[in-house]
C-alpha cells in the first residue's frame, strides 16, 4: 500500500505546527491500530448490485476488520495530561465474485480514509507501579475515497466499469487504555469506539453528483463506526 500524498503532507504540517509550542515537552507518538467497520450502507450497495445482475452471487468479502496507522504530535499540559494533533490512514473493502455456466459477476469496492484532528488524554500512575491508566478522546476530520469496479458477463454480453467516489465527514472516538515504559519509552495500548457521520459518496470535485442505488435516489455513505484498538509509543523530541 502506497502512502497517499495528502497523508504525507499532513505529517509535515503537523510537525511544523507543533514546533511553535514553546516551553513544553513535545512527543511524537507513532501508532498502529486495528478496527472494525459497520459499513451498513456499503453492504446494501453490494446487495442491490447483486440483485440487478439476476445471478445467484454472494458477497465473499464484506468490509472486514483491518489495520490503521498514524502519528500523534502532543505536548504536555501539566504533569498528567497531553493535548495535540494526529493523522491516521485506514482501509477496508468488499468483494462479490461469482461465475457459472449462466454468467460471471465481479464487484470490488476498496475504500480508504485519511483523517486528521485533535486529541486529549489524561494518564495517571496505578498506585506506586510503573503501570498507568489512560483516558482520552479524539475528534476526526475524515476524507474517504472509494473505487467501484464492476464486471458482468451474461450470455456472452459483457459490461465493465471503473469509477471513483469521495466523501467527507466527522468522527469522534473516546478511549481508555494502559501505559507502560518499554525500553524507557511509554507505550500505550488503548481501546475505543469510533462514531462517525459522513456526506454521501460523490464524484470527486462534484459534490452534487452523488452515488445512488435505486429509483428513490437513496445515497451511499461510508460507515467507519466500530471498535478500535491502538498501540502507540511516545518519543520525546523537544524537552
Amino acid at each position: 500500500m502506497s502512502y497517499p500524498k495528502t497523508f504525507l503532507l499532513a505529517v509535515c504540517l503537523l510537525l511544523t505546527a507543533n514546533t511553535t509550542i514553546a516551553q513544553s515537552k513535545v512527543y511524537l507518538e507513532p501508532r498502529l491500530g486495528f478496527g472494525t467497520f459497520r459499513m451498513q450502507s456499503m453492504k446494501e450497495l453490494q446487495r442491490v448490485m447483486i440483485a440487478n445482475t439476476g445471478l445467484n452471487a454472494k458477497a465473499t468479502d464484506t468490509y472486514g476488520s483491518y489495520f490503521q496507522f498514524g502519528l500523534n504530535v502532543v505536548s504536555e499540559i501539566g504533569d498528567q495530561s497531553r493535548i495535540g494533533f494526529f493523522i491516521e490512514h485506514g482501509s477496508t473493502g468488499g468483494r462479490v465474485a461469482y461465475a457459472d455456466y449462466s454468467g460471471e459477476f465481479l464487484l470490488d469496492t476498496p475504500l480508504n480514509y485519511n483523517a486528521f484532528g485533535g486529541l486529549f488524554y489524561h494518564h495517571q500512575a496505578i498506585k506506586e507501579s510503573k503501570l498507568r491508566y489512560v483516558a482520552g478522546a479524539e475528534l476526526h476530520m475524515l476524507m474517504t475515497n472509494m473505487k467501484l469496479e464492476a464486471y458482468t458477463k451474461i450470455n456472452s454480453q459483457t459490461e465493465s466499469s471503473d469509477d471513483k467516489f469521495s466523501s467527507y465527514g466527522l468522527g469522534f472516538k473516546p478511549f481508555v487504555g494502559l501505559q507502560y515504559p518499554l525500553m524507557h519509552f511509554p507505550t500505550t495500548l488503548s481501546l475505543g469506539y469510533f462514531v462517525d457521520t459522513n456526506y454521501p459518496f460523490h464524484v470527486p470535485g462534484e459534490p452534487k453528483q452523488q452515488l445512488v442505488i435505486n429509483s428513490n435516489n437513496k445515497t451511499i455513505h461510508p460507515g467507519w463506526n466500530g471498535l478500535r484498538v491502538n498501540l502507540a509509543v511516545s518519543i520525546p523530541i523537544v524537552r
